[in-house]
Parts: C-alpha cells; structure tokens; sequence
C-alpha cells in the first residue's frame, strides 16, 4: 500500500543526517561570524563563576543559541517581508537600553508603553523619533509582556505590521509573539548589549540605522 504524505516524511537515515546538517550549521557559522561572536564564551564563563543573579538564565546563554536566534530572525524577517509591506500601519518597538542616558530618561509611561520625549538630539532614540517622524510612524519602548503590548496596539491601528529593534537573543523570540498575535514583523538586531545585564555599568546600545532606513524605504518609499 502506498502512503501520501501531505507534508515531511522521516527516512531511516534521517536522524544521521540531522545531525551531520547541525554539526555543519555551528561549525561554519562560528567560523564565519568568529569575530562577531568572540567574546560570548568568555562572557558565560564568567557568568558562570559569579554569585548568584535573577538573570543568571540569560546570563549564560550557550553560544550556540546565540547563532541559532541569529538565523532564526534572518529566516523570519524574509518569511513576514511580504505581509509587512503589505500592511497600512507600522509601529516601531525599541529597547530600552538605546537610550544614551537611561536612568535620566524623559520617557513617559502611557497605556502599554512607555514613550520617547526626545530630550536629547544625540540619543538613538530621538534619531528614531526623526525617522518615524518623516513616515508618520509610531515609535514605543518594548514592555516584558509584548504580546499584550502589540495586541494593544493592533486594536488601535489599522492593518498593524512591527519592526522591532532588539538584541539577538530577543529578536526572533519578539518576531515570534507578534506572529502569534497575528501582526507580521520585520526586525534590526542590536550591534551590541549595553545594558545591565551584560554590563556592571550599563551604556547605551547600538543598531544600524540603515537598516531601519531600508526597512521603511522598501515599503514606503524615501518618505518626505
């Protein structure tokens, strides 16, 4: 008797090519991105010798998950491109840790976000706030339970669709909730993590603007 299979079927030698594909996967990709990623050992090493911390979890990420969420956003962000330029409205999630002078921050907390007051020309943020301004987008700082925070906002605007600015380790996890939510996500990962939990003393992180830029001017043109 002959089966259809309406999707994957598992051969014999499946679990042996699994494994060589994966064995391949973290062994090119730690090879290609050696630099990138040169200091993630040491820093879980050191996670790992010190005193106990509520982010210790976080803290000692493998390195592995670090590029397996690396390509997980790259997969996601040309999965939703479509949808997301499709869509009327876009909001734009930043991280908290953009701000230059987080502690003296001017943001203001509203329902479901808090909200940039754009008090220093210098701060990435406010070079958001600019970005988002010639496009007539919205910008947020990201809340710990996003999925009610995009959802809030999907009722709000019409046709919603989501960039989220993000460290690699929250980037794809974030692509994720708003695909749950039924909003279409495109992302910009953080260059580097200057907040406090990589950071005795937290600085402000970084991500590429041109990437945003890009992101918009595909889907809305060069903006006023």
């Amino acid at each position: 008797m002959t089966v259809n299979h309406p999707t994957y079927r598992l051969g014999p030698d499946f679990n042996e090519k699994l494994d060589s594909f994966v064995r391949k996967f973290l062994d090119e990709g730690f090879d290609l991105f050696s630099e990138e990623f040169e200091r993630v050992q040491p820093f879980i090493e050191r996670a790992r010798r010190a005193g106990k911390r509520d982010d210790n979890d976080l803290r000692q990420t493998e390195k592995e998950k670090y590029l397996l969420e690396l390509v997980s956003f790259k997969i996601y962000d040309e999965l939703n491109r479509e949808k997301f330029n499709q869509c009327q409205s876009t909001l734009i999630v930043m991280p908290d840790c953009l701000s230059i002078h987080e502690k003296e921050c001017e943001k203001v907390e509203k329902s479901y976000g808090f909200f940039c007051k754009r008090c220093l020309p210098t701060c990435r943020a406010y070079e958001i706030g600019d970005l988002a301004k010639r496009y007539g987008l919205k910008i947020v700082f990201s809340k710990r339970k996003l999925a009610e925070q995009i959802e809030y906002f999907s009722k709000k605007m019409d046709d919603l669709s989501v960039i989220g600015i993000a460290c690699i380790l929250m980037l794809a996890s974030g692509m994720r909730t708003a695909a749950e939510v039924g909003v279409p996500a495109r992302g910009v990962p953080l260059n580097f993590t200057g907040c406090e939990h990589w950071n005795d003393e937290p600085f402000a992180s970084d991500f590429a603007m041109e990437s945003l830029k890009a992101i918009l001017e595909e889907k809305y043109g060069p903006g006023n």
